[in-house]
C-alpha cells in the first residue's frame, strides 16, 4: 500500500439511478465506474427503473438492477424518488467486496448497504450530491433558504451513519461544512468530465429544429423542473429578445416530471408571441446533448439551487461559455472572464446578462477557453479517481490491520 499504490479491488457502487437513464448524476456515476473498472472489479447496484435486463455488462463493469418493493407492479419507467430494494443488504452481507461506495444521499438502499458493510467490516464511503431533497424544498417553500442545512434536523439513525462512514465526499462547500459536524473524514469531490468525449467533433443538431447556423442560440440543458429554473430563462428571453429575430432559446431535456411547470412556460411563450423562438426538444440521447453543448453560443444555467456546477464544467469542456445563477455551489464563474453571473431568480438581471452576452458574442470563445483551463487542472476523472484511490489505500490497509489477530 506504500505510495498510495493499491492492488486490484472489488468495489460495489450503490446508486438510486444509473445509465442509460441519462441525467447529470447518472452520467457522472457511469463515467466514474468506467474509469474505476480500468484498475478494479466494479459492480453497480441500482433499482430496476426501466425495462432493461436485471443484469448487464457495460465498459468493463457489471450493472445489477434490483427489485423495488415500493413499486411492486413493475410499471416502467419508475421515476419515483424513494425506492426500497432489500436485496442490497444481502448482496453486500454475503459479498467479497473490498470497498463499498454509495451515491447520492442517505436513502433506504444506501442505509441498508451501510448496515451490511458494518456487519462484514467492509470500508464504506458516502458520496453526497445532495444531502437533502432540495427540489422538495423548492416545491414547499418556493426557494431554498441560505441556511437550509442549519435548519435541517438529522435523525439519530442518520447521524450515527454519518459518524460511522469511513470516508465522505461532497460536491458543495456548504454541504462539506455541514457534514464535517459529524465526521472528520470529509473531502471535496469535483464533478468531472471525460475530456476525450468533448474534444471529439460533435455534429450540430440545429437543422433538426429549423435553426440556421447564423442564429444566436441560448441553450438550457437539463430536466425541466422548477429547481432548474427554465421559467426564469424563458421570461428573460421573451423580455430581452422579442425584437431580435436572430436569437433562439433551446431547452434540452425531458419535461414529463413536472408537466404543469412546462405547460405554464408554453403559455408564457405564446402570450409573448414567441412561439417558435423557444424550442423544447424533450429527452434526447447523449450524442445530441454533446452536439448542443458544442454548437450553442452560450449556455444559460438559471437554477434556483444547484450543488457542484457540473454542467458548468461540462459546458466549458465543450468550448462554450455560461450564464449562471449565483446560487451554484461551488461557484466557478468569474463574471466577465469565463462567463456571466446573475442574481438567482432575477428575470431582469438575467435578461441584462443575456443581452450582454449577445452584444459580446465575439468574446465568448475566449471566455470558454478560460473556463476550460480550470477543467483540465482539477475536473477530470483521472484527478477524481486519484482522490478515491488515496482513500481506498488508507481504508483497505486499516481494514486489513483490524482483521489480523
Amino acid at each position: 500500500m506504500e505510495n498510495n499504490r493499491i492492488s486490484r479491488l472489488k468495489i460495489a457502487i450503490v446508486t438510486n439511478r444509473f445509465y442509460p437513464e441519462v441525467g447529470g448524476a447518472e452520467t457522472n456515476i457511469w463515467f466514474q465506474a468506467k474509469e474505476l473498472a480500468k484498475k478494479h472489479d466494479v459492480t453497480i447496484y441500482c433499482p430496476k427503473r426501466i425495462d432493461r435486463p436485471w443484469s448487464e455488462e457495460f465498459d468493463g463493469f457489471r450493472l445489477v438492477r434490483m427489485y423495488d418493493v415500493l413499486h411492486p407492479f413493475c410499471k416502467y419507467p419508475n421515476i419515483a424518488t424513494k425506492t426500497l430494494c432489500p436485496s442490497i443488504f444481502f448482496r453486500i452481507l454475503f459479498s467479497g467486496f473490498d470497498v463499498i461506495m454509495f451515491f447520492p444521499a442517505l436513502n433506504y438502499n444506501n442505509k441498508l448497504a451501510y448496515f451490511a458493510s458494518r456487519m462484514r467490516g467492509i470500508p464504506i464511503i458516502g458520496c453526497f450530491f445532495d444531502f437533502i431533497d432540495y427540489a422538495a424544498v423548492i416545491k414547499e417553500k418556493g426557494s431554498v433558504p441560505d441556511d437550509i442545512l442549519g435548519q435541517t434536523l438529522v435523525k439519530d439513525t442518520d447521524a450515527r451513519i454519518l459518524r460511522g462512514l469511513d470516508h465522505i465526499y461532497a460536491i458543495a462547500d456548504k454541504e462539506i461544512a455541514f457534514l464535517q459536524k459529524f465526521n472528520g473524514h470529509v473531502e471535496y469531490s469535483p464533478v468531472p468530465v471525460l475530456m476525450d468525449e468533448y474534444l471529439k467533433e460533435s455534429p450540430s443538431y440545429r437543422s433538426k429544429y429549423g435553426i440556421s447556423d447564423n442564429e444566436f442560440v441560448f441553450l438550457c440543458l437539463g430536466r425541466v423542473s422548477q429547481i432548474k429554473g427554465q421559467d426564469i430563462a424563458v421570461k428573460a428571453f421573451c423580455s430581452a429578445f422579442r425584437d431580435r429575430k436572430d436569437a433562439r432559446l433551446v431547452i434540452v431535456g425531458r419535461h414529463d416530471y413536472e408537466p404543469g411547470f412546462t405547460d405554464a412556460m408554453k403559455k408564457e411563450i405564446a402570450s409573448a408571441g414567441m412561439d417558435g423562438r423557444v424550442i423544447f426538444t424533450g429527452m434526447v440521447e447523449r450524442p445530441e446533448v454533446l452536439g448542443w453543448l458544442r454548437h450553442s453560443d452560450i449556455h444559460v444555467i438559471p437554477v434556483r439551487f444547484m450543488n457542484s456546477g457540473a454542467v458548468v464544467v461540462e459546458t466549458w469542456a465543450s468550448g462554450t461559455p455560461v450564464i449562471q445563477s449565483d446560487v451554484v455551489d461551488p461557484n466557478l464563474v468569474a463574471d466577465g472572464l469565463n462567463g456571466f453571473l446573475f442574481k438567482k431568480g432575477s428575470v431582469e438581471n438575467l435578461a441584462e446578462k443575456m443581452a450582454e452576452a449577445y452584444a459580446r458574442k465575439g468574446e465568448l470563445k475566449r471566455m470558454a477557453g478560460e473556463g476550460a483551463k480550470l477543467v483540465r487542472e482539477k475536473y477530470t476523472y483521472e484527478y477524481l479517481i486519484g482522490l478515491y484511490e488515496k482513500a481506498f489505500g488508507r481504508l483497505v490497509k486499516n481494514a486489513n490491520k483490524e482483521e489480523r489477530p
